[in-house]
């Protein structure tokens, strides 16, 4: 079993018309991962995020953010693996894999599939993670953010470091 550590960085951007609106959150994520390099598989990945947490480069924008998902009332977004799809090595030392599982934001749960990367360094694990996050799937209209509107979805990239739980 591996824990998230505080290297960890997960990272979101919208799209509007001529514009793309950046997010982050390098704080409060906490998880664990269990990996079966021998039967080509993971068994168990989970993480949490706190939403009060999250930022982008205005300070307006990020509480307009956290306003709009009501993150005040929400303070955490988390992530239950349910399944592993597919799994193969990469490498020497290193996976690909596809997930899914329960994403939970602002008190709403959907199914969401996510791509991922590992590498296994020694005592730590290192991964790479990309899904896509719609504003439809979870009943909310986009917001508009000054005169733009926000598509619909919304690309979400992580950077994960964990470390072997003794």
């Amino acid at each position: 079993m591996y824990t998230i550590t505080g290297a960890s960085r997960v990272d979101f951007t919208a799209y509007a018309p001529m514009h793309a609106f950046k997010g982050w959150t390098v704080r409060d994520l906490t998880g664990h991962i269990e990996v079966d390099f021998e039967n080509q598989t993971i068994k168990e990945f989970s993480a949490v995020a706190s939403t009060l947490a999250f930022e982008t480069a205005d300070a307006e924008r990020t509480q307009a953010m956290k306003d709009y998902f009501h993150f005040a009332k929400h303070p955490q977004a988390s992530f239950q693996m349910t399944e592993c799809r597919q799994f193969q090595r990469s490498g020497e030392r290193g996976l690909q894999a596809t997930v899914a599982g329960a994403l939970e934001l602002s008190g709403v749960r959907r199914l969401v599939p996510i791509v991922c990367a590992i590498q296994n360094k020694e005592n730590d694990l290192h991964m790479q993670l990309r899904l896509k996050w719609s504003f439809n799937a979870y009943g909310l209209k986009a917001p508009r953010l000054l005169f733009l509107t926000v598509r619909d979805i919304v690309d979400i990239q992580g950077n994960l470091h964990f470390t072997q739980s003794h």
